[in-house]
């Protein structure tokens, strides 16, 4: 069984927005591509509300193979309540997005032996905790702080794309069927 390392849990980024749903997971999903992450939308949940409005429930897991023994790994939980699709106008021009609040939770870990080689026998799983202390502290210690740096790099960018609609000179919003 592999082993995690606990980079950041439960990080929150939450927002009442403007925001083009499509454009965000494009955003991301290049996000991921362009730092080598395979990615995975593991659920999906859609419900539409009495006002028709939608409630949606998205989880997603990222992984990045940095060797056969060490995996970087990205999970991010969706809530986005009340969203709608609205119409701005932005310079004279209409265009459609969606507005909601959204909620965006983050972990992110390291796993090591993440294939579990070296858990068979219980001498292989003392040579995992010998080769973990002291043949690569000083690198899991260069990877940890990696790892720390893209999560916050991936959430700055999905601040900005939010607070994008807020700087863009909106001049009006119109609900939209």
């Amino acid at each position: 069984m592999s082993e995690r390392d606990i980079i950041a849990k439960g990080l929150k980024l939450k927002q009442k927005s403007i925001f083009d749903m499509d454009e965000l997971y494009k955003l991301m999903f290049k996000w991921f591509s362009t730092h080598n992450y395979d990615f995975q939308e593991k659920e999906y949940i859609e419900k539409v509300q009495g006002d028709g409005s939608k409630s949606l429930e998205i989880g997603w897991m990222s992984y990045r193979k940095i060797s056969d023994y060490i995996k970087f790994r990205i999970d991010i939980k969706f809530l986005i309540l009340g969203l709608t699709t609205v119409e701005i106008e932005v310079d004279r021009m209409k265009r459609k997005t969606n507005s909601g609040d959204i909620e965006m939770r983050f972990d992110a870990y390291i796993e090591t032996d993440y294939e579990g080689k070296w858990e068979a026998q219980p001498i292989t799983k003392f040579f995992r905790e010998f080769y973990n202390k002291y043949i690569i502290k000083g690198r899991m210690e260069g990877y940890e702080v990696q790892l720390h740096e893209e999560l916050y790099e991936l959430m700055g960018e999905i601040k900005a794309f939010l607070n994008l609609y807020k700087f863009q000179g909106v001049d009006s919003i119109s609900e939209s069927n």
